[in-house]
């Protein structure tokens, strides 16, 4: 199966102090307070109480900043640029106005930009992992994956269990084929983030590549309990995994639970008639076949091509459901 691509996750960082010049910062300014907000997935209220604050105290850049930050986790990224350009014009030291531009342009595609202003927050800070993961998460978006690598072993020289330097290492080494040498990056990221499911398709693909056709259940099962949305596309996965692995009454039986959860969709009996064929039930795969492309014309095509029905390509009845 041909490798999918799944975007990089990126990750929004986290403030940096930058120095003020005394009457500028606004002196009640409470990290706690925003970071609580942030948790509870308050943007609002940190977006109207900055915004307050900023009447009052309209020339501290780290306002801005703060401002900019909050406006990124509600997805306003062009918005946000303006009060990070805003905290730069104030305060060209300030290296988390930077850091959160970079992270801005990145998620608006602007990844030759992205790379100056990471490059910028590095120039003035070299001792925090986020600077890195930015310009690595810029350089992976470009393709430049063996680049991006370089800025993830930076951050991991600061921190050897940064998460998203471990996950952005690992992806990139995926896409450069080099699947043994990723797996222990996005294994230890997903000691870290066990619910993080990009990570999760990522572990499952790579196993999938090395062979390891077993070694994929745990994280499908994972997936399986964490997003409703991937259920059914993860719960065929593992059928198909099950099914490369020679466990095909297993398999058979995943397939059923697909059918009896997703009765018109047509995967659940595709994968159960391959199923069946593996386990030498050849009429009643071929039944199982039907309905799917009953359902679904396209999986004629699918079935044709499908290297796990080859035993059957020559079959008379094959070659009718499959007009070839």
């Amino acid at each position: 199966m041909n490798k999918r691509f799944w975007p990089l996750l990126m990750f929004s960082f986290i403030i940096l102090s930058g120095c003020l010049l005394k009457g500028q910062a606004d002196p009640n300014f409470s990290r706690e307070k925003y970071d609580s907000w942030y948790e509870k997935e308050q943007y609002e209220l940190a977006l109207g109480d900055v915004n307050e604050r900023l009447e009052a105290y309209p020339e501290d850049p780290s306002l801005h900043n703060e401002k900019g930050y909050a406006l990124q986790y509600i997805g306003q990224h062009e918005e946000a640029l303006e009060s990070l350009n805003e905290a730069i014009e104030l305060n060209d030291q300030l290296d988390a106005a930077y850091n959160n531009k970079a992270f801005s342009l990145n998620e608006l595609g602007e990844y030759e930009q992205a790379i100056v202003a990471a490059q910028k927050a590095i120039d003035i800070s070299d001792k925090e992992p986020e600077q890195f993961i930015n310009m690595g998460n810029a350089h992976f978006s470009l393709e430049r994956y063996e680049k991006a690598i370089e800025y993830y072993d930076e951050a991991l020289a600061i921190d050897d269990r940064t998460p998203f330097a471990l996950y952005g290492k690992g992806v990139s080494l995926y896409f450069l084929f080099e699947d043994e040498e990723a797996l222990p990056y996005l294994e230890t990221f997903i000691e870290g983030s066990p619910e993080n499911t990009d990570g999760l398709w990522y572990l499952v693909y790579i196993n999938e590549s090395l062979g390891e056709y077993r070694d994929t259940i745990t994280y499908l099962n994972r997936i399986i309990e964490l997003d409703e949305e991937q259920r059914l596309n993860a719960l065929d996965y593992k059928g198909f995994m099950l099914t490369y692995a020679g466990d095909f009454e297993d398999a058979e039986d995943i397939y059923n639970a697909i059918i009896e959860e997703y009765p018109n969709e047509a995967i659940g009996y595709y994968g159960k008639g391959v199923a069946l064929v593996q386990q030498g039930e050849i009429d009643q795969g071929l039944e199982e076949l039907a309905k799917s492309i009953d359902l679904e014309n396209a999986f004629k095509d699918t079935a044709y091509t499908d290297p796990l029905l080859s035993t059957i390509y020559d079959d008379e009845t094959f070659i009718q459901l499959t007009d070839y």
